[in-house]
């Protein structure tokens, strides 16, 4: 069914509802009080089908639900991937690092054996006399001390050439130890690396074989659900880089955030953190009526107010605004209303400013605030955060 004609069906079938409400309530004389709960039964009714337009529930076929699983699938493998090869690049630094190491102990074990080689020629070419004979052939006291002085310091120095190259040839077995540990550790990253890529491949050609067979309404959607998959990893990357100035994110419970719609609360969310009929929905969402004033949950920098478009239309997240709150936090509020915002890029606001109004715009189908936190540079469930 065309997305368009669906809301146009769901608005008349809401709008017969009231009426034969109403007729009811005109033929029963039912009381003020009563006509009032149904109409807000109605009108949460109509909240809850317009949050679930705007998750894309009503949009989603079962071989879009399978493609989206896959696409999840496969951003986990390729960011896996991506892991392993840093995690083998590092390794390999440190391969680096040990070889050098060994070759700086190899090069003073032979230093230290070259010199206990010139020590025992001296002493084979001595003739093999002793320390005592030495000690023996002294001409009076102070000549037997200093003989005795000189036969201590050499006996010292000895020892502590034995013992040097003792230690050094500990030294280079125990990095040769770690370097054959970090080598095979090296093979195991690799051999996760290929299965990784298998299953990839695998999901890859099951997306592939999915998406030829979507209908061009379907490819259409999927198309859209791509893009707003690949804008969240820009956007991702883009507080992750800026969440680098912060050593850890405040508390929820300290955080002081307020509703980014005023009289409401998380009661009032209509689509939860990751409950959205698609893989991956990455903030709440509250269903409102069109021009509702969205309002910056704490005071910060505004880093990015855009509409994000495409040959002329809203896609993705449409008209958005994020707010980096200086606490290790950031929020982000989108769809809303063409031309609301208020506020620009770089720009300080405060806690309960109006920065636009709820709309529709980007890949929504109804009027509703989709709201994100980000901690630490990444998203987190924003419920913890809302009063």
């Amino acid at each position: 069914m065309n997305i368009s004609k669906m809301g146009r069906i769901i608005c008349i079938s809401c709008l017969i509802l009231i009426v034969l409400i109403s007729s009811v309530g005109f033929s029963y004389a039912v009381t003020s009080s009563e006509l009032n709960q149904q109409k807000k039964d109605i009108d949460n009714k109509i909240a809850e089908i317009n949050s679930e337009l705007a998750g894309n529930k009503d949009k989603m076929t079962t071989a879009l639900s399978q493609i989206n699983k896959l696409n999840s699938e496969i951003s986990s493998y390729e960011s896996e991937i991506k892991g392993l090869n840093t995690q083998i690049n590092n390794l390999n630094n440190e391969i680096s690092v040990k070889q050098a190491n060994i070759e700086e102990q190899e090069q003073k074990y032979k230093e230290q054996k070259e010199l206990l080689d010139k020590r025992l020629v001296a002493l084979y070419e001595d003739g093999g006399s002793s320390y005592l004979d030495m000690l023996l052939s002294s001409e009076g006291l102070t000549d037997f001390i200093s003989k005795y002085y000189m036969i201590s310091q050499i006996a010292e120095f000895d020892q502590e050439l034995l013992e040097s190259i003792d230690n050094t040839k500990n030294q280079i077995q125990a990095e040769k130890n770690s370097l054959d540990q970090t080598k095979n550790q090296i093979q195991d990253s690799k051999n996760a690396v290929e299965g990784k890529k298998s299953s990839l491949a695998t999901s890859v050609n099951q997306k592939k074989s999915l998406v030829s067979d979507l209908s061009a309404e379907e490819a259409e959607l999927q198309e859209q659900l791509e893009e707003y998959e690949e804008h969240k990893k820009e956007i991702q990357s883009q507080i992750a880089k800026l969440a680098t100035k912060y050593p850890t994110a405040v508390a929820p419970s300290a955080a002081g955030y307020i509703s980014p719609l005023a009289g409401k609360t998380k009661a009032n969310i209509t689509t939860g953190y990751g409950s959205a009929g698609y893989v991956g929905h990455t903030g709440v969402d509250f269903a409102c009526a069109a021009g509702t004033p969205v309002l910056a949950v704490k005071g910060g920098t505004v880093v990015t107010s855009m509409a994000k478009m495409k040959n002329g239309k809203y896609v993705s997240y449409g008209e958005y605004i994020i707010i980096d709150h200086g606490d290790g936090t950031m929020t982000l509020y989108a769809h809303m209303l063409a031309g609301s915002r208020t506020v620009l890029a770089g720009q300080k606001v405060s806690q309960g400013q109006q920065i636009g109004k709820v709309g529709s715009t980007g890949n929504s189908s109804g009027n509703h605030l989709h709201f994100e936190v980000f901690a630490n540079g990444s998203r987190t469930n924003p419920t913890q955060y809302l009063p």
